[in-house]
């Protein structure tokens, strides 16, 4: 089977640089006319459609026209505890030019107060491994994170290097499952359609 993962639109937060993690921000204005003009590719046709709790995400699936979705905290953005709200600045200014260090690199990064990279990679997984056990193709719309991740388990890039510059979150990254939940990369980058009235 194959799945689709793709981020929520833009929020204000997103344009403030302000780290969102499970704050539950709409999308801003910009983000829904910049969603509602899009729809997804002729080439997905999802039997299945799971989506994040949160309303940025909701919001997404909506716009884009998706049929009602199977809501999955699995696919919830990364948990940034006390970070989330402020930008990378300022949790600089308030933690230490060195919070990121001491946070941790790879799958052993933990924001204060909030979830490991290894924990949210462990929930993806899950979420994955459920999919693959369900009939027909699915989208699964989600977050930064939780892209970041699916891209991750499929390739083995470690998550403290640099984002790979292949990897373009503003499209579609499609995965194919294995029938017990391991992902590879089908296609990186499928672009939206743009949505005709």
């Amino acid at each position: 089977m194959r799945i689709a993962f793709l981020r929520h639109g833009p929020t204000e937060w997103n344009a403030l640089g302000r780290i969102q993690g499970h704050t539950d921000i709409p999308l801003s204005a910009e983000g829904k006319a910049k969603i509602a003009a899009l729809r997804l590719p002729d080439s997905i046709t999802p039997a299945r459609v799971f989506v994040s709790p949160l309303t940025r995400a909701r919001q997404t699936a909506r716009l884009l026209g998706l049929p009602d979705g199977v809501t999955d905290t699995r696919l919830m953005e990364q948990h940034w505890g006390q970070w989330e709200g402020l930008t990378r600045a300022e949790i600089l200014s308030r933690h230490g030019e060195d919070a990121f260090i001491r946070a941790g690199l790879a799958r052993a990064f933990r924001p204060l107060g909030g979830e490991s990279t290894a924990e949210l990679h462990d929930r993806v997984a899950d979420f994955l491994r459920d999919a693959a056990a369900g009939e027909g193709d699915a989208v699964a719309v989600a977050h930064l994170g939780v892209l970041r991740a699916a891209y991750t388990l499929a390739t083995g890039w470690d998550m403290a290097a640099p984002m790979p510059p292949e990897l373009d979150v503003s499209r579609i990254l499609l995965l194919s499952l294995a029938r017990d939940g391991t992902p590879r990369v089908a296609a990186l980058n499928v672009a939206f359609s743009s949505r005709t009235v």
